[in-house]
């Protein structure tokens, strides 16, 4: 372990929050490789710049995610960030390693959408139908970018839920939660009213009518064509060409 390696102070705000990620970070980039220790509570706080009852609230948040072990008498120890699912680590590894690891998280989403799609139209009911429609008109409604993300979420929630499979739910959510804390990144995927309100509007209509190859189709031609908003979103705003 390289205990000499500065990691970058974090921003002000959210201290505990930035805290966890320039740490999260560090163990991702290796300064801390899995079984060995953190430096002392004393001397990482130096390091980052910030007091320990903000430390230990950044490290209270590693330990949640499962970035970290904290044993009585041995400090906090690194886990392996490769053998952990928690949202928070696929989030870390996304500032990490970037659009490309986003593109990975992408292509699970839109291999799940065709299945999502044909179960919703197969064994969704009418009321599922109505709560669709509901749902976008929500989206409809929205004025802004940062609203239409979160109505869109909402659709898919409704969506999901009609296809009565709860392990594809959950499998979904822990995709959806990969995105967490990218929203202000990504939400320009969403300024384009018009393309996002023609494909929800394609796989409302083919749900409804209970078209699942139609349906099938209208989600996976939605998550491919925000997928690819999605990243050139992301891109634009950490400034790559």
């Amino acid at each position: 372990m390289n205990q000499s390696t500065p990691i970058p102070p974090p921003d002000r705000q959210r201290v505990d929050e930035q805290i966890a990620a320039s740490i999260a970070d560090a163990i991702l980039d290796g300064v801390f490789p899995p079984g060995s220790t953190l430096p002392p509570e004393r001397e990482l706080a130096d390091q980052l710049g910030v007091n320990r009852t903000s430390l230990r609230q950044g490290l209270a948040r590693l330990q949640q995610m499962g970035l970290i072990e904290v044993r009585h008498g041995s400090g906090s120890v690194v886990c392996d960030p490769e053998g952990l699912t928690h949202p928070a680590v696929v989030e870390a590894l996304v500032r990490r390693l970037g659009p490309d690891f986003l593109v990975e998280l992408l292509e699970i989403r839109g291999a799940l959408g065709p299945l999502i799609g044909r179960l919703a139209a197969e064994r969704g009911t009418a009321e599922d139908g109505e709560a669709l429609t509901t749902a976008l008109n929500a989206v409809r409604d929205t004025a802004t970018a940062a609203a239409r993300q979160t109505a869109d979420l909402a659709f898919f929630h409704v969506l999901i839920h009609s296809t009565r499979n709860r392990a594809l739910g959950l499998l979904y959510r822990w995709v959806e939660h990969a995105f967490g804390g990218r929203e202000h990144e990504l939400t320009g995927a969403y300024d384009d009213a018009g393309a996002v309100l023609a494909d929800l509007q394609a796989i409302a209509d083919a749900v409804r009518a209970h078209d699942a190859a139609a349906a099938a189709t209208a989600v996976e031609a939605y998550a491919n064509a925000s997928a690819l908003r999605m990243v050139l979103a992301y891109t634009k705003g950490n400034g790559a060409s």
